[in-house]
Parts: C-alpha cells; structure tokens; sequence
C-alpha cells in the first residue's frame, strides 16, 4: 500500500501556487515521506474536485478568491460536504477575519508574503495529526490480517524472508519485504538506516555517527553507505521540530 499525504493548493496568483509547490516538493524530495500536491485556481474547481469523492489531508487556502472566496470554500468543506479532517491553512494578505475564520477552524493562517519555514513546519504538523487520527500499519500473518499504530513502531527489522516489528508493546514476525515496509510507513518519519533496519526517527534517543539508540535502549546500525544521507535527513527533521 502507497501511503501518500495529500495536499491541495488554493490561490488565484499562479506565482504564490508556485511557490508553495516549489517549497514542500524540495522538502520531501529530501525526505523518504511520500506527498502528493495538486493546485486549483479558483474554489469552485476546488469544491468540484472534492465533490467527485476525492479528498486531502491539507489544503493551503487562500482567502480573497474570485466568486467564491476562501471562507465560504472552508464552510462548504465543513458544513454541506461535513468533512471535519481535512486540515485548512488560511494564505491572505491581510488579517481582518478573525471571526469568519473560526467557524472553519482552521489549522493556522500564513500572512503573505509567505514564510518557507513557516510552511514546512505546517505541513509537518497536519502530518503528525493525520498520524494521531488514523496512521495505521497492516500485514498479514497466513489469512488473517492485523494493525498496528504507526506511533506505536519502533523500528522494523529484515530476518530472511520475515520482517520483525519491534513496539512499544512487544515484537511480532511476518513474511514480506523491508522496501515494502518502506513504501507504507514512508509518510510518518521512518529511516531507511541499514539494509536490514528501518527505525522510526519519532523513538530514536540518540544519533550517533554509526549507529541509533532507540526508546528500547537497543543500539542499530547505521551503513556506511546510509550516514551521510541520514545525518542530513536528522538536520532536517530537527530544524522543522
């Protein structure tokens, strides 16, 4: 399964769509987290789009839209579609909506000009609470089907043809493959560290030059030829913490 973070992106300026865009796909590019953006200049195509059973995780709205503005998308989001979990963050070049705004409820509100870290560190967190509502790992042990939550993960571990889990609560062992571990947990900040290890950044204690500690306390290798790509990938996940 190819877990994907969605995200829309809702201006009538071509150049501000284009700079968000710009700005989180060179971000995850860096990253092993899947996103996928699509852009809409007017809320009507935007609405329409919805309307057609597709959704987001997050939508970068702006406010001051031609015919049907940002808030009156946000209230047709809430109130005649009733999604109440897709985030909404607010773009406008003024600030004069408190009281409109509170009835979408909104995850934030960008002033522009808009702020690259500002953007990032919004993405990340509609990220962790889209983790904390549903991000959920499943595999299969003969015919039966089981789940786990991502949060819950410390780090996974390739044993010939059978991965190991390692949580919070215990281990468990299925048939599969590491790369297609990888495919599935990619959104939620897990590191590819060895060819037999991929450990979630959200329990690693400490980093080391060669190696992880995790919450257990068990000590994973870092391969020499991942250190370098990892060591950036921990620079940029602790700069947007």
């Amino acid at each position: 399964m190819n877990v994907l973070f969605q995200i829309a992106i809702c201006d009538d300026e071509q150049m501000i769509c284009s700079q968000i865009e710009k700005i989180i796909l060179t971000y995850f590019k860096t990253t092993n987290e899947k996103v996928e953006v699509q852009v809409f200049y007017s809320g009507e195509k935007l609405c329409e789009f919805i309307e057609k059973e597709h959704s987001f995780d997050l939508i970068f709205l702006d406010i001051e839209l031609e015919r049907i503005n940002g808030i009156e998308v946000g209230m047709k989001i809430r109130k005649e579609m009733d999604n109440q979990t897709i985030q909404i963050i607010y773009i406008s070049g003024k600030d004069c909506y408190d009281r409109e705004l509170f009835e979408v409820r909104p995850m934030h509100f960008l002033p522009k000009p808009l702020d690259e870290g500002k953007i990032i560190k919004d993405v990340l967190l509609a990220m962790k609470l889209n983790e904390k509502s549903g991000g959920i790992f499943t595999y299969k042990k003969g015919q039966e089907t089981y789940k786990i939550p991502i949060k819950n993960i410390l780090y996974f571990e390739s044993i010939g043809r059978q991965v190991k889990i390692v949580t919070t609560d215990g281990e468990e062992l299925f048939y599969g493959k590491l790369r297609d571990v990888l495919t599935e947990v990619s959104t939620y900040r897990f590191m590819h560290i060895h060819k037999s290890y991929i450990v979630s950044y959200a329990h690693v204690i400490t980093f080391r030059y060669e190696s992880v500690i995790m919450s257990n306390l068990m000590q994973l290798p870092i391969s020499q030829p991942r250190r370098k790509a990892i060591r950036e990938l921990q620079v940029i996940y602790e700069k947007f913490e």
